[in-house]
């Protein structure tokens, strides 16, 4: 098998949390959605709720919401509530419903999947990494951001990039057992998530598009 080249470079990496984050932004913007100036963009916003769990950056962590997902429902009901107050439509207010798949090692390195807003998108990057077999597991890439997944024998090869210029952001290798452990237990935890989101809500802003 003729091994890409990137994979000769790869940077060692112990243990990767494979996880999915909640967006949580610190405010609400709600002037208009068209053809403002930089002054109103940074000024015709109200802070909203943050949950007081742990987070990754901006991201709220699925493992965080353990036993209860309360903390971001009140995050939620915040944004719906501004939504309302300033007569914005939910599905112009999609961002701030986003969740992401992220691949990440504190101090390391971190994958985060920028152009992936939903639990739809992000099944088949955790498919991949249970996936049976060698070689490419997964390949993406969109508006300067690429990601690919290798397989060879029990190791797990990583990269981010930006194709265009062929710029890394992340090349690592790891335990593909470690990575491949995780994912039964995140499905089921996002099951349970997204079940108690909708019934608390009334509606599903995260399965797809």
């Amino acid at each position: 098998m003729n091994w890409p080249e990137w994979l000769n470079r790869a940077t060692p990496v112990e243990a990767v949390t494979v996880a999915v984050g909640f967006l949580s932004v610190r405010s609400f913007y709600h002037g208009p959605e068209n053809g403002f100036s930089p002054e109103q963009w940074q000024q015709l916003r109200e802070p909203l709720y943050q949950p007081q769990v742990d987070r990754y950056g901006d991201f709220v962590l699925s493992q965080s919401l353990v036993p209860s997902a309360g903390e971001l429902i009140r995050y939620y009901q915040d944004v719906l509530q501004k939504i309302a107050a300033h007569g914005k439509k939910v599905d112009r207010q999609r961002q701030y419903f986003w969740l992401r798949p992220l691949l990440f090692s504190p101090g390391a390195f971190a994958i985060a999947f920028p152009w992936y807003d939903t639990w739809q998108e992000a099944v088949p990057v955790l498919d991949a990494l249970t996936a049976d077999g060698e070689g490419e597991l997964f390949q993406d890439e969109d508006q300067g951001w690429g990601f690919v997944a290798y397989a060879e024998g029990d190791r797990l090869f990583l990269r981010q990039s930006d194709p265009d210029t062929d710029e890394e952001y992340g090349c690592i290798a790891c335990s593909r057992q470690q990575v491949a452990d995780q994912v039964p237990e995140l499905r089921q935890r996002m099951t349970r998530l997204l079940e108690e989101l909708r019934g608390a809500l009334g509606a599903d802003y995260w399965s797809k598009r």
